[in-house]
């Protein structure tokens, strides 16, 4: 990732990344502003899937959301979406551009899955699926929902809309199916885009040309990019979020989170990956394993894991200090 640097103007810090990277004017009112999220089983108000989740999401931020599967990363997301499950219940509050979730037309945000195979529907030419989901987004006639359809699947890179819009999912690779189904979420013109590991499953250069397409849309909507990948995360993204076993541990800087990862947590995922300079070092891991939302106990989540636990740690969750730039809920935080 590039260097940053910024100004004050007024109120407001504009920062500006890599270069083609649009500003991100940090101190205007947040696209995406959540609060105290906590969810929990609805029959069993003890077992918190999430717990007091914080952050906020500016226009042209990208965000990368880290952390072991199991974490909470899905159900976040859903829940941002509108569409967590009836047996779940949700606490706290999450404000979209100033206000509740719920007022909120739900086209405004979109979702981009891990496995577009999953949601396209095998039985139907993709130009249908896409002519129907512009057809619902815009209230166009058929006529110019397909041509609204075409320049969609042009948006995204498919050199020959008309012969695609005429395939069927099963006739495309995966990372032509996962194009469409970034094309489908365009369709609603949203100002949030959510993609959750949309990358994970496709090949390296697939993946690449994924990456460069959400960096070109950024300017005209804020990302949440929920990934395994910590090289991705670093390199795309503006800030980093890590989450653990429900609780978010850390946020800050994507630069600042790779070269100095404060949270215990943090640092056991970058010691388990190479180093991106490629100089060679040993690789670790944590000892232990994640707990099932049923275990987790008062506290600090990752107390059970962790080699510099206090007492504390047990029975309180600590809270978000240090600067701006970087946030860590640690109670025990390394000089």
């Amino acid at each position: 990732m590039g260097q940053t640097t910024s100004h004050a103007l007024g109120a407001q810090t504009i920062e500006h990344g890599d270069a083609g990277r649009p500003a991100i004017v940090t101190g205007s009112p947040p696209l995406l502003s959540i609060t105290g999220l906590t969810v929990v089983l609805a029959d069993r108000p003890e077992t918190r899937l999430l717990e007091a989740i914080q952050f906020d999401l500016r226009k042209s931020e990208f965000f990368a959301l880290v952390g072991e599967s199991g974490s909470g990363k899905s159900v976040l997301c859903s829940t941002i979406m509108g569409l967590a499950s009836s047996e779940l219940r949700c606490l706290g509050d999450i404000q979209f551009e100033g206000r509740p979730l719920a007022d909120v037309d739900r086209r405004l945000r979109a979702m981009i899955y891990q496995q577009p195979s999953l949601y396209l529907n095998p039985v139907r030419a993709i130009g249908f699926q896409l002519r129907e989901t512009v057809q619902i987004a815009g209230g166009l006639s058929k006529r110019e929902a397909s041509e609204r359809a075409a320049d969609l699947l042009c948006d995204v890179g498919i050199d020959d809309p008309k012969e695609t819009m005429r395939k069927y999912p099963h006739e495309m690779s995966g990372g032509m199916n996962q194009r469409v189904m970034i094309a489908m979420a365009l369709a609603m013109k949203p100002k949030l885009l959510i993609a959750d590991e949309p990358t994970s499953a496709l090949d390296v250069t697939t993946q690449k040309q994924i990456l460069d397409l959400l960096e070109r849309l950024r300017s005209d909507m804020a990302i949440l990019f929920v990934t395994h990948d910590l090289g991705v995360a670093v390199q795309r993204s503006d800030r980093i979020g890590v989450l653990y076993a429900g609780q978010l541990v850390e946020i800050g800087h994507a630069d600042l989170v790779a070269r100095t990862p404060l949270h215990p947590y943090t640092r056991a995922l970058f010691s388990a990956v190479p180093p991106l300079s490629g100089h060679r070092r040993r690789l670790h891991s944590s000892a232990g394993s994640l707990p099932e939302p049923t275990q987790r106990q008062a506290g600090c989540h990752f107390a059970s894991r962790c080699s510099r636990t206090l007492d504390l740690c047990q029975h309180m969750r600590p809270g978000m200090q240090g600067i701006p730039q970087q946030l860590v809920a640690c109670h025990n935080l390394e000089p």
